[in-house]
């Protein structure tokens, strides 16, 4: 594959990346069940549906408190996703000068199976909350898959690095 079509992958990850972290990724209509004729006039904003997305979510989860879930989810859905596809750029860089990708992608290629971690995080928040009682319901965003996709292109791109023949540098 070419290094502008590679070029083309990588963008339309970051793109994707950007959307997925930035734009609504679910929302959640609260439910009280049984109580929720007397919590709605009482305390009306606790029963209107809330918009989330993956940034701010994090954000609110660090300045709450709950540092290790905030810091693990900043590390792995934000700043690792990030510092992937600056390598990645780079392994294209150094394929288009003829050399091979680069001891840093060799490297950061052992750490990619990470990159489904924040995937699975955002499953297990998902689970537990359609877990509550009182029919609290989260319905996924399209910032969801957009967020997907850009991890699996990510994955798609790292397949086709693995594949090409590798040169010495």
């Amino acid at each position: 594959m070419a290094p502008s079509q590679l070029r083309f992958i990588l963008a339309l990850s970051a793109l994707l990346l950007g959307l997925g972290l930035f734009a609504p990724v679910m929302t959640l209509y609260p439910g009280f069940g049984s109580y929720t004729g007397i919590v709605k006039p009482l305390a009306p904003y606790l029963t209107e549906p809330r918009t989330f997305s993956l940034f701010g979510s994090i954000i609110t989860l660090l300045r709450e408190g709950s540092l290790f879930i905030g810091g693990l989810l900043l590390v792995f859905t934000v700043l690792f996703p990030i510092a992937k596809l600056g390598v990645y750029w780079t392994a294209v860089d150094h394929l288009a000068q003829g050399r091979g990708p680069g001891k840093i992608y060799e490297r950061l290629s052992h750490l990619g199976k990470f990159s489904m971690l924040d995937i699975l995080v955002v499953a297990l928040l998902v689970i537990a909350i359609k877990g509550l009682p009182g029919g609290t319901i989260i319905t996924l965003e399209w910032a969801a898959p957009a967020f997907c996709a850009s991890i699996l292109l990510t994955l798609y791109f790292s397949s086709i690095l693995k594949t090409r023949p590798q040169t010495k540098e």
